[in-house]
């Protein structure tokens, strides 16, 4: 096959006694192959690949990358014996890389085997990553790169439904920044974009890992926070203040916002959450212009 090529690197090598098989036949390919295509997340897909490989290869651990996304595919006991794999397509793009643990050293064959498993893998790995970028693509705000309404409406009812299983707390904070109207009115459109931009990073850098940021429209913005309790909102609130403070640009535009949080409770659903923390939003703003 010509859809993979494989760079590897072998550490560790030493005599072995082999008790695995080390070829398997063009039904057993393509009964693999067929698999790997039948599947839709990239977590699956590594799953049955690692199921199917490991009948073959004493192997400990496989740990495979790509951008971002690290996956811990197998991971049992220590091996001493490493093999690295650069995966990519025929157009060399390249789709991860790929790394086997294992507790006894391979010899040629098996070497020849794993690299055909790994052609097998490329072509459904590759529609799998182009698929989870384009729905990657149609959940983000163009202008961000943070979650759109439609990643909001959606991840909102997943919290909900994630705490009424087994509680961890979650809270829902609504921004708005203040008087933003004034920046394009008076600076023009692409300025008042370069604010929000900068806005949105900023709030991706005050939350945690296991929280989300969204951009609902025009300058109106959502946090997801989860697990939550009494005190998470304060803790986001006192971040943003602080960095907010030390941002250079954004203050040189007068940036402010007005919050609405709060806190999710058994028997209450997305619509009433997220009226809630509008109104809680309203009540600080209209504070705010009475000043």
């Amino acid at each position: 096959m010509k859809s993979l090529a494989v760079s590897s690197k072998i550490d560790n090598v030493s005599a072995i006694n082999w008790t695995y098989s080390d070829r398997f036949n063009s039904a057993e390919k393509l009964e693999l192959f067929e698999r790997l295509l039948s599947q839709e997340t990239l977590v699956d897909l590594l799953d049955v690949f690692a199921s199917w490989i490991e009948q073959y290869l004493p192997i400990c651990r496989m740990h495979y990358v790509y951008q971002e996304q690290k996956i811990s595919v197998i991971s049992r006991g220590n091996g001493i014996y490493k093999q690295h794999y650069s995966l990519r397509c025929t157009k060399a793009i390249l789709l991860g890389k790929m790394t086997y643990t294992l507790s006894e050293k391979m010899r040629p064959t098996q070497h020849r085997l794993l690299l055909q498993a790994n052609e097998l893998l490329c072509i459904p790995l590759r529609m799998i990553l182009k698929m989870e970028e384009l729905d990657k693509q149609v959940r983000l705000d163009h202008l961000t790169a943070i979650g759109n309404r439609a990643y909001f409406d959606e991840e909102l009812h997943l919290a909900i439904a994630q705490n009424n299983r087994q509680f961890k707390g979650l809270t829902l904070m609504l921004i708005d920044l203040d008087k933003f109207k004034q920046i394009n009115d008076n600076h023009g459109h692409p300025t008042g974009d370069n604010v929000l931009k900068m806005f949105a990073a900023l709030l991706s850098s005050v939350v945690r890992k296991t929280d989300k940021v969204f951009r609902l429209g025009g300058d109106e913005f959502a946090l997801l926070l989860q697990p939550a309790d009494n005190n998470t909102a304060g803790s986001v609130i006192n971040r943003l203040e602080i960095n907010l403070e030390k941002h250079e640009e954004l203050k040189s535009w007068n940036t402010a916002y007005s919050i609405g949080h709060v806190d999710w409770q058994t028997g209450i659903n997305a619509k009433e959450l997220y009226q809630k923390a509008d109104e809680e939003l309203y009540k600080n703003k209209m504070q705010k212009c009475s000043f």
